[in-house]
């Protein structure tokens, strides 16, 4: 993994596979820890488009067992789509004794789940989460990217699902580059997402969210071959799709909340002040 990178001064950064993104929030019934008829008590709390139903963080656009709200239940033939129970498309030719779920016969111990993600493909038949119910997707505000991703540390590029609270990493902090703690990290579970697989001049290639912030007010989907990011030459712009179970993304204690993904600079979905939707996800080749 080679390959410098710079916001301005920096010779931080690296090379190859890299992403980050959004864990987004479903806002089917309130803000903040609780939401509307939601128990107390999820630690951290749920945030702004999640609800916390009977201690545990939900998203209520797919959750068939707190569909729209806490405690309200789809039933088997139905499942959970942007907060309402509604009855899956049959375009199976034949379920004997399975559910129907679209274009899928769904297998014992399957579920049929909206995968709330950043498009919307229609219900799938899909393994249940740890919690027994739809993974909880990123929608509202999908903002995703890949698990490998190569992020500057002042111990050389290490894989973002690797960081920790309190790591080191590389930020532009006041007007320069820096090592600065990390005082958040995230991963989100996700389906049938897609990324903009983005291959820069350093020889890095990522695969990021299109809603994900770039250093400069930009997301990823305005980003176009022959443009630049932070400096960095674009050379080919895909959209693709994402691989991976779970998203992740960190934020650096800095003024700007951004950091070195395989040689250019990006910003964070955790930032609240580079992101009107805090709490989304980046990912890994």
């Amino acid at each position: 993994m080679g390959g410098a990178a710079g916001a301005g001064t920096a010779g931080v950064g690296g090379s190859s596979a890299a992403g980050t993104g959004g864990s987004g929030r479903a806002g089917a019934g309130g803000a903040g820890e609780g939401g509307s008829g939601g128990a107390k008590g999820c630690t951290p709390a749920c945030g702004p488009a999640r609800l916390c139903c009977a201690g545990q963080c939900v998203n209520a656009l797919n959750d068939p067992h707190n569909c729209g709200d806490c405690g309200t239940t789809c039933d088997s033939s139905t499942y959970c789509g942007s907060g309402k129970c509604i009855k899956p498309p049959c375009e199976a030719t034949t379920c004997t004794a399975k559910t129907c779920c679209g274009a899928e016969c769904c297998s014992t111990g399957m579920l049929c789940c909206d995968a709330a993600g950043p498009l919307d493909n229609g219900p799938h038949c899909t393994p249940p989460s740890a919690t027994g119910t739809c993974p909880m997707g990123c929608a509202p505000a999908c903002v995703c990217a890949s698990p490998d991703t190569p992020i500057a540390t002042p111990r050389g590029e290490i894989a973002i699902a690797m960081l920790r609270v309190g790591d080191l990493v590389y930020s532009v902090d006041d007007g320069a580059v820096k090592a600065v703690p990390l005082v958040r990290v995230n991963h989100t579970e996700v389906s049938h997402h897609h990324v903009i697989r983005v291959v820069l001049g350093t020889g890095a290639t990522l695969e990021i969210s299109a809603g994900h912030p770039t250093a400069d007010g930009r997301n990823f989907a305005d980003l176009r071959a022959g443009t630049t990011l932070e400096g960095v030459p674009v050379v080919a712009v895909d959209r693709v799709p994402y691989a991976f179970s779970a998203t992740y993304d960190i934020l650096p204690e800095s003024s700007t909340g951004t950091y070195f993904a395989g040689g250019a600079l990006i910003g964070s979905t955790l930032n609240g002040a580079a992101s009107a939707a805090p709490g989304t996800c980046v990912g890994a080749l």
